[in-house]
């Protein structure tokens, strides 16, 4: 039986990032990016320090930065790339972009994956924040950026 971190592995190769690439981003690994009139627009999947051997916890980072100033950061901290680092610009997690009844924002979301379990959904319900909350909103702050 594969552990949660495997588990958590294959979800994203197979569910998360050909549904990220069905919306329009590139990438590999846990970093998708969308670049649009000079800037790049960032999805990272950061998964929890606190796995155990049967589940681990995940959420989405968004970012936007300037192409000029992403290239800049790369050659001078290649890791900040690994590591999801905007290098300036604006940064947010998914769940303060969603927005419930009167619109407040759901905060701090993460979302469980146990291993064993089936997560064809659970890849569905995040690839629908992404869609719904997560992109508009890197479009908003690269319009924002551009006017």
């Amino acid at each position: 039986m594969r552990n949660a971190d495997e588990w958590f592995r294959l979800m994203v190769e197979t569910g998360l990032a050909p549904g990220l690439r069905a919306l329009g981003l590139s990438g590999t690994g846990r970093h998708f990016r969308v670049i649009d009139s000079a800037h790049v627009g960032q999805i990272s999947i950061l998964q929890s320090a606190k796995s155990s051997t049967y589940s681990t916890r995940f959420t989405l980072s968004l970012s936007v930065t300037a192409t000029d100033e992403w290239a800049s950061q790369l050659r001078i901290r290649p890791y900040t790339r690994a590591a999801g680092h905007t290098g300036g610009g604006w940064q947010e997690r998914i769940g303060n972009l969603m927005l419930v009844g009167a619109g407040v924002p759901i905060g701090d979301l993460w979302w469980k994956i146990e291993a064993g379990k089936p997560f064809a959904n659970l890849s569905a319900e995040v690839l629908t924040a992404v869609r719904e909350f997560g992109l508009p909103a890197i479009r908003d702050q690269i319009r924002a950026r551009v006017h």
